[in-house]
Parts: C-alpha cells; sequence; structure tokens
C-alpha cells in the first residue's frame, strides 16, 4: 500500500469515529430529554430545583467557545431569568448529576423536567428565551 493509501484510510477511519461520536451524543442527549430532574447536589441543586423555568449552563475556563459565550450567559440573570452558570471545575457533582459530556453544554428545565438539552454552543433560540 502506498503512502496516499494509507493516508485515505487514516483520514476515512477518523471521519468515521467523528461521525460515530456525533451519532452517539445525539442519542444520549434524546434520552435525557424529557426526564424529570436528577437529585441535584449542593446549594444551586436546590436553587435548581425550586425553579419553575432555569437555564444551566455548563462551562470550563479552559474552553475556547466557553470564553466567547459565558460572558453572554452570565449577562442573562440580571435580566430578571433564572439562569446558573457552573463551571464545571468548581462543581463538577452538579455536572455529573446533569451527565454533561462536554463544554459548553446547556439544560433547560421547565416545572422540575429536562425539556432542552444542547451539547455546544447555545442556540440563539434558546439565549433569545432567557433574554426576554
Amino acid at each position: 500500500m502506498s503512502f496516499v493509501n494509507v493516508l485515505g484510510v487514516v483520514a476515512l477511519g477518523f471521519v468515521g469515529l467523528v461521525v460515530l461520536m456525533q451519532v452517539w451524543l445525539r442519542l444520549r442527549v434524546r434520552r435525557i430529554t424529557g426526564k424529570p430532574l436528577p437529585s441535584l447536589p449542593g446549594r444551586t441543586g436546590e436553587h435548581i430545583s425550586a425553579a419553575p423555568h432555569a437555564l444551566i449552563y455548563f462551562f470550563s475556563p479552559s474552553c475556547a467557545a466557553c470564553r466567547a459565550i459565558t460572558p453572554v450567559v452570565r449577562a442573562l440573570p440580571g435580566q430578571g431569568k433564572t439562569v446558573f452558570a457552573v463551571d464545571v471545575m468548581q462543581d463538577l457533582p452538579l455536572a455529573q448529576a446533569f451527565q454533561v459530556m462536554a463544554t459548553p453544554s446547556a439544560v433547560e428545565v421547565e416545572k422540575g423536567v429536562i425539556v432542552g438539552y444542547h451539547v455546544g454552543p447555545i442556540p440563539p433560540a434558546v439565549l433569545e428565551r432567557f433574554a426576554r
């Protein structure tokens, strides 16, 4: 086999792995959505459980995408919305309770039920709901 053929096989394998991981992630998110809130640890967990409608945003200081999104999310609670920005490095048990797989991630909760689970940048429609 020539070097070019080997490189092509490796590239194809990598692309296949990325696609497979995306499918797995979407299936896992679909399985979590619609479920009641799990038992949530800590004070933040208590506040989330008590909120009728909330957005929980999980970020990591080392995440480049998070550094761009976090200031926008942190500005939302000042507008009378129930928004929680959770640093996964500081509150790992809460992130584990929500089965956070990557940062950034956002979870929408309504009346004790997970109604939306977003991995990656928060969709503009979600931000808009909490910005009003």
